[in-house]
């Protein structure tokens, strides 16, 4: 019995982690583990948008700043990153989509427009995975998949230092200046602030 007791343990954590690197999608290939898939521009003025696909006030919001952030990040005024809040069933599989959109190809215009497709295919419910790869290939995405955990984990680490507990709210670092913006008039309001 003592010599069957560790390899169960071993086979039960074989099997645990093994969905877990299902899940993920990993496939050969790319293995980007930072976060330069998320942040966007060079400037001076740090900026996290955390925001839900499914969240009713992030997509209001979307539109309002989506040029903005997008001529911002052209002009070196901003350094943007995206931040994916898990807060209904479905965000981890949007999130994910996103991810693999951008290690195809990353650009700020195409992030904006993938961001703004994903709203629309929430807004849609849908909620299978073939079906959303689907939606997004009508709406020309291609995605490369890998690896996504390590990014997971570098964003659950951004949401609990920033204590985020709801969306859209934006963090933004400007020198020594933190400061903290929530709903779509706060943070439309500081971006145009930023022009």
């Amino acid at each position: 019995m003592k010599k069957i007791l560790p390899l169960i343990v071993i086979f039960i954590v074989v099997i645990i982690a093994t969905p877990a690197a299902w899940s993920s999608g990993a496939k050969t290939g790319t293995s980007p583990t930072d976060m330069f898939l998320l942040a966007f521009g060079k400037g001076p003025v740090q900026i996290k948008l955390y925001s839900d696909y499914f969240c009713g006030a992030c997509k209001t919001l979307e539109p309002n700043i989506e040029y903005l952030a997008g001529e911002l990040v052209k002009r070196d005024i901003i350094t943007i990153t995206f931040v994916d809040v898990p807060m209904q069933r479905y965000s981890a599989m949007y999130a994910r989509c996103f991810l693999y959109i951008l290690n195809d190809k990353k650009e700020i215009g195409r992030a904006l427009k993938a961001r703004s497709v994903l709203f629309e295919a929430a807004q849609q419910n849908i909620t299978e995975k073939d079906r959303l790869e689907e939606f997004l290939a009508k709406k020309g995405f291609k995605l490369k998949p890998f690896d996504v955990q390590p990014v997971f984990k570098t964003l659950q680490g951004y949401i609990r230092s920033d204590k985020i507990a709801a969306t859209p709210t934006c963090v933004t670092l400007n020198g020594d200046k933190k400061e903290f913006h929530q709903g779509v008039a706060s943070i439309t309001k500081m971006f145009e602030g930023l022009k």
